[in-house]
């Protein structure tokens, strides 16, 4: 494994660690296409990509899951 997909897998592992998410699970979910670990995924590399560090990227994906599950479900009710 090269340095740069060893860094960016302790990337992710941090973030999901954080979000309380078990890694084999995400993955699994992931894989099969749930929209949820697909969106914590897209949101992870996007952000990663930037080169954001993983304190700033848990702060911001805590901040627009809120947002985003607030929105969702005010369409709901």
């Amino acid at each position: 494994m090269s340095k740069a997909n060893y860094y960016k897998h302790q990337f992710i592992y941090a973030i999901l660690a954080a979000l309380h998410l078990q890694i084999d699970r995400f993955m699994y979910r992931l894989v099969h296409c749930q929209p949820y670990e697909m969106i914590i995924y897209h949101w992870i590399m996007k952000l990663y990509d930037k080169g954001k560090a993983i304190d700033d990227t848990i702060d911001i994906i805590y901040k627009a899951r809120n947002i985003f599950l607030l929105k969702t479900d005010a369409c709901v009710v």
